[in-house]
């Protein structure tokens, strides 16, 4: 990889071109499926990407090559120099290389015993699943979706101007979805691992997790159309808010598309509403020390005491603004600069989950989404499906399917009241416990 990016250096220095930078990334997995004790389907894939940057008289030209050999390599340099003829003057520069830069391997995101796993222990982790699927209830009915997956990701950014940036990571998956039927009555449970830690053991645990899922929905039936406080646990809460992170976007907040344009330092939800990105958090799915512009990254406020303290910007949008960047650049081997969240924290709080659904008398606990076509990230409208149980004092009182609950991002920042004590365990860059929302919208 450092091989194939060095050549691109050596032919812009060439061509005496002063301003370039190179991403490559390398992808290995192993994914396998299991179907009635047997492995249906072996997957084993490598894939490799080289993308170059060009900035000639403030024109930016990229190109990409899937193949490393030095013809290829050189055709997509010469694609890249030639694409920046043809684009108009933009507000980017190429970065000087930080004096230092911190060991990637301090953020903990590689364990060497998850590139060691082969394709029988991993098929050893299914069985044991899908054993204990069929064991755990007589209601399965079967098993459409269980799999284990390992997988690696190195990447490299090397640029003209000295920055030197390599990171690798790695995780081991498994999924189960069991299908139950109780009468006419018939739900799948999902339950799916995503760690950086082997345990050959946790077929078990998943496979029972998936099926109390799935048995806990059996016979679940709308509810009364209202308004009513909406718990979301914390395996619904990152993925319910995220749709609408891109409103912290300094770009989008440029073209219009983010309603939070003009408003820092302005009050946008409740005064206990602390949201904080922080790229070096340990193991974090989108940790890094640099962005992929060769900015270092840090902390950032984008919430403090529910007062709006920054939009996220890379080089460009900030020159558009005379301020600097946030580290907050993301760019894959195909494409160009965008800008990206790391890992966004929202601190937990002292109550469980059923604490947090005892907090009213009566409320909505949503434990499934079902999709986003109803959303739109630019308005803050959420329209969303969901599944979950209908809480009387503290009490699941039946399980709720069918429903739609419906407001505005905007107005539940405005209406958190409690949070949860942990956030969901997997492999994540949304740390957002169980959110407790004052009123929501319910259609029954």
């Amino acid at each position: 990889m450092r091989q194939a990016a060095e050549r691109v250096l050596f032919l812009a220095e060439k061509k005496k071109l002063k301003d370039i930078d190179i991403v490559v990334e390398r992808n290995e997995s192993l994914e396998l499926e299991i179907q009635e004790g047997k492995v249906e389907k072996v997957e084993q894939s490598t894939s490799v990407g080289l993308g170059v940057r060009v900035l000639d008289e403030g024109r930016t030209g990229l190109a990409s090559s899937e193949r490393l050999s030095s013809e290829a390599i050189e055709l997509a340099f010469k694609n890249a120099c030639e694409n920046a003829k043809l684009q108009d003057p933009t507000e980017v520069i190429m970065l000087e290389a930080p004096i230092e830069v911190p060991d990637s391997s301090l953020l903990e995101l590689h364990n060497p015993k998850i590139d060691e796993l082969n394709s029988d222990q991993l098929m050893e982790l299914g069985f044991s699943i899908e054993d204990s699927v069929k064991s755990s209830d007589k209601r399965v009915v079967s098993i459409p979706y269980l799999g284990v997956s390992r997988g690696r990701n190195e990447s490299l950014l090397l640029s003209s101007k000295g920055v030197s940036y390599k990171q690798n990571s790695n995780e081991v998956a498994a999924w189960c979805g069991p299908l139950l039927q109780d009468g006419d009555s018939r739900k799948s449970g999902l339950k799916i691992l995503n760690r950086r830690e082997w345990d050959p053991m946790a077929g078990k645990r998943i496979g029972v997790e998936a099926v109390e899922k799935a048995v806990e929905l059996l016979n679940a039936s709308p509810i009364q159309s209202g308004t009513m406080p909406v718990v979301l646990d914390e395996y619904t809460a990152p993925g319910f808010l995220a749709m609408f992170f891109r409103a912290f976007s300094a770009e989008a907040a440029q073209r219009g598309l983010s309603r939070l344009k003009g408003k820092l330092g302005q009050k946008i939800a409740v005064s206990e509403l602390n949201l904080m990105d922080d790229p070096h958090l340990l193991g974090g799915k989108r940790s890094c020390f640099m962005d992929s512009e060769g900015f270092l990254t840090k902390q950032l406020p984008l919430i403090e005491n529910g007062i709006f303290r920054n939009f996220l910007y890379h080089v460009e949008s900030a020159r558009k603004e005379n301020k600097a960047s946030t580290g907050h650049a993301s760019r894959g081997y195909t494409g160009g600069i965008g800008t990206s969240l790391h890992n966004l924290v929202c601190p937990i709080g002292e109550h469980s989950l059923d604490q947090l659904c005892a907090l009213e008398k009566k409320c909505l606990l949503v434990t499934e989404l079902e999709g986003q076509a109803g959303c739109d990230p630019v308005s803050g409208d959420i329209s969303i499906g969901v599944q979950g149980f209908l809480i009387e004092n503290g009490s699941r009182v039946q399980p709720v399917d069918s429903v739609t609950v419906a407001g505005n991002f905007f107005d539940v920042l405005n209406n958190i009241c409690g949070y949860g004590n942990k956030y969901q365990p997997e492999l994540t860059h949304l740390f957002i416990p169980a959110l407790l929302i004052h009123q929501m919208t319910i259609s029954g």
